[in-house]
């Protein structure tokens, strides 16, 4: 029965609509299993039962069959079955609806439906109910909301590995390892993601914490080489890898699921009255980008120079900051930091390190100069990076850090402008003439913003940095605030994620703030609990970035116990 057997692989393929985790369901659809192996029929148990609950999603699914069918008999356009679903301590039921799905084999099934997220750690009973009062029920317990981080890379031969931890979480059982490139042969204009298969993840549990170590340069060129694209010039945009969480009772064996065995009834069963398995569980994101040698061992396009990843991220009277979005330390010294000519510049003294996502602070010669950029050169002279200033200021650079995207047809870059001196520290634009106010990810998400200056024009929201400037979310205006829903480029997940806020602000009237879009201002999260929203309590940029709101859509800001209905 292959489907079954490599139910754990594939499930952890599906993301926000958990109808792709049907196919957990499609260990008993037709998928190289016979008619007269079906370990059901003739039984007395009424339904088998497959999939999971998804705690960061607003849509479930559920694939029931009912027994006395053989596997692939399961064609009729309705089926004899009503299903419901409770959480313990709530008096609300509700009622799943039918549908008939024609899987990738051509088999067809009745996966159930529901318009609902089910609550972090809540217990939750799905029943299944014939006709004739006969039921298939099953407890599930949902796992709290957490999400991951990536640590310090391992290098073993070469062979880079990323370790990415989640914690507090009863159980991380695998994930998906994906890269989003450019270059593809088909679409080298295009970002493409390319979703890299790993044999078998390494997963260790210390404590309260789950660590799965990804092996990025094995899988990646393992991926690039069976496609011929090793070498062909991929460019990394970001990796990710989205670690699948999952309840205590979901415990695939390392070795994965015995083809064999898992045919007999009640292997890997948690379904009372019936067969089968409903887990519930949900994928963590988190992104990064590997060193440029990293990415050059795993068969992808860079540079040349190990340091082609640094930006020159601010300058300020007497110095020039240097940062590292990338998650290996890179040496800079002997590189050098100029607004002229290599030799009027600084050498960087050997040895000298900017650390993973961190910073480096140079002294020099340096100041903002319109259209005299400070530039960061190889020791051999060659351009790595610079910071271009477009207008007077005392301090200049990116926000977030970083970052850089210059408009065409002479454009801003909409990352840059004046600055806040922070050397060494994180980059806050000088001017934030309008802020995320309000974040809610629950059903029909939504990011509320609120203008703080007269200058303000427009806004312009996204989850993906890269989409702000064309394909951004723009907010429209609602009373004193402006709103974008989700949708687009505009992804607001249960689990978190990060939101970028982009501004027109600015007029011939105030020649020392720059025109044009600029962001100004972004927010990290991570999960949220249900039906609650994160924002500034009270409103604006005064108040207190907070947790736990109930969502007030264009309205002020309010902690859920001080609103009532």
């Amino acid at each position: 029965m292959h489907a079954l057997a490599s139910m754990s692989s594939t499930l952890l393929a599906g993301r926000r609509l958990v109808l792709s985790a049907v196919v957990l369901a499609a260990l008993a659809s037709a998928a190289g299993c016979s008619d007269s192996v079906d370990p059901t029929v003739g039984t007395d148990q009424v339904f088998s039962m497959y999939g999971y609950l998804d705690p960061s999603s607003d849509r479930q699914a559920l694939r029931i069959i009912e027994i006395g069918r053989t596997i692939g008999s399961d064609t009729l356009s309705t089926i004899d079955a009503v299903v419901t679903s409770t959480e313990a301590g709530s008096a609300v039921t509700t009622t799943w609806r039918d549908s008939l799905v024609t899987f990738a084999n051509g088999a067809t099934g009745h996966v159930f439906l529901a318009d609902y997220t089910p609550t972090p750690n809540a217990q939750v009973t799905l029943t299944a109910t014939a006709s004739d009062g006969r039921a298939a029920t099953v407890s599930i317990a949902v796992p709290p909301l957490s999400s991951a981080t990536v640590g310090a890379p391992e290098n073993v031969n070469g062979f880079t590995t990323f370790p990415v931890t989640v914690r507090d979480v009863p159980r991380v059982i695998g994930g998906t390892l994906r890269l989003r490139v450019t270059g593809l042969p088909t679409a080298p204009a295009d970002t493409t993601e390319l979703e890299i298969p790993v044999r078998a993840y390494d997963i260790q549990q210390s404590g309260p914490d789950w660590v799965v170590v990804v092996p990025f340069v094995e899988a990646t060129q393992s991926f690039l080489r069976a496609r011929n694209l090793f070498g062909v010039g991929l460019t990394l945009v970001e990796a990710e890898f989205g670690a699948f969480i999952a309840n205590d009772v979901w415990n695939v064996p390392p070795g994965g699921l015995d083809e064999d065995a898992i045919i007999e009834p009640g292997t890997f069963s948690n379904v009372t009255g019936g067969f089968g398995f409903v887990g519930a569980g949900y994928e963590a994101p988190v992104r990064w980008l590997p060193s440029p040698g990293t990415q050059s061992r795993a068969g992808l396009a860079i540079s040349g120079d190990p340091a082609a990843l640094i930006a020159v991220n601010e300058v300020g009277p007497g110095y020039t900051e240097l940062y590292n979005p990338s998650a290996e330390a890179v040496e800079v010294g002997g590189y050098v930091l100029t607004m002229g000519a290599p030799q009027e510049g600084v050498i960087i003294p050997n040895p000298s390190t900017v650390p993973p996502g961190g910073f480096l602070v140079v002294d020099g010669p340096f100041s903002v100069v319109v259209d005299k950029p400070v530039q960061f050169l190889s020791s051999s002279g060659r351009l790595i990076a610079r910071n271009y200033p477009e207008a007077d200021a005392q301090v200049w650079g990116a926000y977030p850090d970083g970052l850089s995207f210059v408009l065409p047809q002479g454009g801003p870059d909409i990352f840059r402008g004046p600055l806040q001196p922070s050397p060494g520290g994180p980059n806050q634009p000088l001017f934030r003439p309008a802020v995320i106010n309000e974040i809610s990810t629950s059903g029909d998400g939504f990011v509320e913003v609120l203008p703080t200056d007269l200058g303000f024009n427009s806004a312009r929201l996204s989850s993906v940095s890269r989409e702000l400037a064309f394909n951004g979310v723009d907010a429209s205006r609602e009373g004193r605030y402006v709103v974008a829903d989700e949708g687009g480029t505009l992804t607001l997940e249960q689990t978190g994620g990060t939101v970028y806020l982009l501004v027109d602000y600015g007029s011939s009237e105030t020649p020392t703030e720059p025109s044009g879009y600029r962001v100004v201002d972004v927010r990290t999260f991570g999960p949220q609990a249900l039906s609650r929203s994160l924002g500034y309590l009270p409103d604006g940029p005064g108040g207190t970035w907070s947790e736990g709101l109930l969502p007030t859509r264009a309205a002020p800001n309010a902690a859920a116990r001080f609103v009532s209905f």
